[in-house]
């Protein structure tokens, strides 16, 4: 569980970094730099980490019955969103511009971060 909030914290910071009136210096600031930061922390931390909590959470939770309905459903729901999600976020960017795309993302991802945390006693009883 602390994995998985920690995957979901790093990937709203990066979201809030990809934001450029969230930085008050954004216009002194190297932008390349912030930019490159923020897609580390988030492709090369945040969503590794979230990712494989959340299979090992969802394995745990399974126990001893059969897994693989659950897992390809997981695995259909990411292919999915690799197909709606850049359709959306063009038409979200178009119409609002870049900065609405990403306070969005951390906006989505704090309320995930929200709800993980006031349910993690259910949470921690269901992989018990």
């Amino acid at each position: 569980l602390i994995t998985r909030r920690y995957g979901i914290a790093v990937m709203v910071v990066s979201c809030v970094f990809m934001i450029r009136r969230a930085i008050p210096a954004a216009a002194d600031a190297d932008l390349l730099g912030i930019w490159i930061s923020a897609m580390f922390a988030m492709y090369g931390v945040g969503y590794p980490v979230g990712h494989t909590a959340v299979i090992g959470w969802f394995s745990k939770a399974m126990k001893n019955r059969p897994q693989g309905m659950l897992m390809g459903l997981f695995a259909s729901a990411g292919s999915l969103a690799r197909i709606v999600f850049p359709i959306c976020t063009g038409l979200v960017a178009d119409s609002f511009g870049s900065d609405a795309v990403f306070a969005t993302l951390a906006t989505l991802l704090g309320a995930t971060l929200c709800v993980l945390v006031a349910y993690r006693a259910d949470f921690r009883e269901a992989i018990a």
